[in-house]
């Protein structure tokens, strides 16, 4: 018979499983023609192993979002903790956007959720709310004590975290939509001069 501790592990491996191809499937298909069976054939599983993990696509689509919040608020932390001077921290976190762009299906599912929010207008308020306060935490939480140089008040805070998102999610779309005009060597050289123009190292 199995122990608890074993049967835990394998819900906890199939639970990240499903998450793992919902994140595929929804980056893919969109969140509005993706199906649970495609979910669960992604990860190989079947749709009686997702219904016992998640009650919806709606479930696991925000379970998603609360991932990839904590997920970036850690690995913004490792690129700049430890750097020194404001400049070479700068650097860094200007590098760890030009990534984010360049992450096709991590951009692909930003957009995804706020064209979900804006076609579920009952939800529209709720959901940009949540979003909002999950990123500007990070901004606040993570970057105000490795950046003690800028203290910001929370209303810029959070213009300037849809600010970043706009152009995160704007550039990743345009150099996916035409990559011939718009490629990651060009991203490379025009980003950080965007960046610089709206946020000034000094």
């Amino acid at each position: 018979m199995e122990s608890g501790s074993r049967q835990a592990e394998r819900s906890e491996r199939t639970r990240s499983e499903l998450l793992r191809a919902a994140r595929v499937v929804f980056a893919r298909d969109g969140f509005e023609a993706s199906r649970i069976e495609d979910i669960a054939a992604e990860a190989g599983r079947t749709r009686g192993a997702f219904y016992a993990n998640f009650a919806n696509k709606t479930e696991v689509f925000l379970a998603l979002r609360s991932l990839a919040v904590l997920r970036r608020a850690r690995e913004i932390r490792q690129r700049v903790e430890g750097v020194s001077g404001e400049e070479a921290r700068y650097d860094a976190v200007i590098r760890y956007l030009l990534e984010q762009i360049c992450d096709t299906q991590t951009q692909l599912l930003e957009i995804e959720f706020k064209l979900f929010a804006l076609r579920h207008p009952d939800r529209l308020l709720e959901l940009s709310e949540k979003h909002l306060e999950a990123s500007t935490s990070i901004n606040q939480r993570e970057l105000a004590d490795l950046f003690p140089e800028k203290n910001e008040s929370l209303a810029q805070t959070r213009c300037n975290t849809v600010v970043v998102e706009s152009l995160l999610e704007g550039f990743a779309l345009n150099a996916m939509f035409s990559p011939q005009a718009l490629d990651a060597a060009q991203l490379r050289a025009v980003m950080p001069k965007v960046l610089a123009a709206i946020f000034p190292k000094h």
